[in-house]
């Protein structure tokens, strides 16, 4: 069994040793994919950092949620896998009807090409969804890292996100991430052109280094509509820096589950970033000699939150709104009457 939850005995020790005292009782993850079998292409099991994975449905998420964080009252915002090879119709469809609005809430992953004006409408005027999750990979170039964020949204889009006051979940593109100018400029505007809609930068605008996030917060911290997650930052630096500069009530804790359930470290190393696994990976550096005993990207990056809270001298009142407060205002924020008091 490889995803390292509190079954294995040294997570469970890391729990009581380094976390059960820092977590607060109630926890909302903000970013969460979630996918039934059907939705994965013929022969080709998602690779969850390594790790062939057949399914991750809501009963596997609500049994690691039960496992990760062991006390806890636990939520969680979820979408599938944005990739075109993927079944995007079958899981937005799993997703719309599994969630219930109360404990799950789903995002919808949308496509610029596939869907139109009048699918989009349809779907999102239901409730049933909060938000959508675009992708870099759905705008199809033959190099991802020249895709821009209005090719991602196009205006018809989020003219329809604005109208209804819904979330876009941002996975920002280009090899700059944060940094890079062009990509500023598109946030910005998003932020200006659409007020009513509430712009997610997931993982901290994909600045999983320092050098990707000092001064690039700066001009866009002041939006009243845009807020960040923190999903698979293991770096205690980032977040720092990230809490220091922007509005604490525009945090939201995410964690990239199921990757983030997979033993592993993201690690900086000469203004750079990549991932360290016990076994190889696409994205990863493997560790092939077998040297290290890991846990989780999910545990780490709670080890490197609290280092930070801890080198700030946070309250618990602001760690309780990382965790739960911030997500859940947000959610009541964009359909106030599907939130559970």
């Amino acid at each position: 069994m490889w995803r390292e939850t509190t079954k294995h005995e040294r997570n469970l020790r890391i729990f009581a040793e380094e976390l059960d005292a820092f977590l607060p009782a109630r926890i909302l993850d903000f970013h969460v994919h979630v996918f039934p079998a059907e939705t994965l292409p013929p022969g080709g099991p998602f690779s969850c950092a390594g790790h062939s994975m057949p399914r991750y449905d809501l009963d596997d998420l609500s049994q690691d949620l039960a496992e990760v964080y062991p006390g806890r009252e636990t939520a969680a915002v979820c979408f599938g896998i944005p990739h075109p090879v993927y079944d995007r119709v079958g899981n937005n469809a799993y997703l719309r009807d599994a969630c219930d609005g109360r404990r799950f809430f789903a995002f919808r992953l949308f496509d610029p090409f596939e869907d139109t004006p009048d699918s989009l409408w349809a779907d999102l005027r239901t409730g049933r969804f909060l938000g959508i999750k675009p992708y870099p990979d759905y705008v199809r170039k033959p190099d991802v890292s020249l895709v821009e964020i209005p090719e991602m949204l196009p205006d018809w889009a989020m003219e329809i996100v604005n109208a209804l006051g819904l979330g876009v979940m941002l996975h920002i593109p280009r090899k700059g991430r944060l940094a890079d100018p062009l990509n500023q400029r598109h946030i910005a505007a998003l932020c200006e052109r659409y007020p009513r809609a509430r712009i997610v930068l997931a993982h901290v605008g994909r600045a999983f280094f320092l050098k990707n996030v000092v001064g690039q917060l700066d001009a866009l911290r002041d939006y009243p509509n845009l807020y960040v997650d923190v999903a698979m930052l293991n770096h205690w630096e980032v977040l720092e820096h990230a809490f220091g500069v922007l509005d604490p009530s525009r945090l939201l804790f995410g964690t990239d589950i199921p990757i983030a359930l997979a033993p592993g470290k993201s690690v900086e190393i000469n203004d750079q970033y990549t991932y360290v696994t016990p076994v190889p990976w696409a994205l990863s550096i493997a560790d092939d000699d077998r040297k290290l005993v890991f846990t989780s990207f999910l545990y780490e990056s709670l080890r490197a939150i609290r280092k930070a809270v801890d080198r700030l001298s946070l309250p618990d009142a602001w760690v309780r709104a990382l965790f739960y407060d911030n997500g859940m205002n947000l959610l009541a924020a964009i359909r106030p009457g599907s939130i559970a008091e």
